[in-house]
């Protein structure tokens, strides 16, 4: 089988390690914008906590749409890796 057309952004990442990645980077969000709200409305305010939770959210985030360009551009290959992997499966199993 050939290889398809382009380049790939993450040539070592998988399907599994991008859901990997995703879940790992939504859970920090998650996790960070509780922090970050909690100090909003806490009474005495952490301002340097509260500066530093922020920028985590904000990198996670970005972090998440490199992570959504990265399976747009790189689900062709994922397929053709799978179909290769059952391909060699197959043959495997056939000996």
């Amino acid at each position: 089988m050939s290889e398809p057309e382009g380049k790939r952004l993450q040539p070592r990442m998988t399907r599994g390690s991008w859901r990997l990645s995703v879940w790992s980077s939504g859970l920090m969000v998650l996790g960070f914008s509780v922090l970050a709200i909690r100090g909003f409305t806490a009474v005495d305010r952490d301002i340097a906590a509260l500066w530093i939770y922020s920028a985590v959210v904000l990198a996670n985030a970005v972090y998440f749409l490199y992570l959504l360009r990265v399976r747009r551009n790189d689900a062709t290959f994922w397929g053709d890796e799978e179909r290769r992997r059952a391909e060699w499966d197959r043959r495997g199993r056939k000996l």
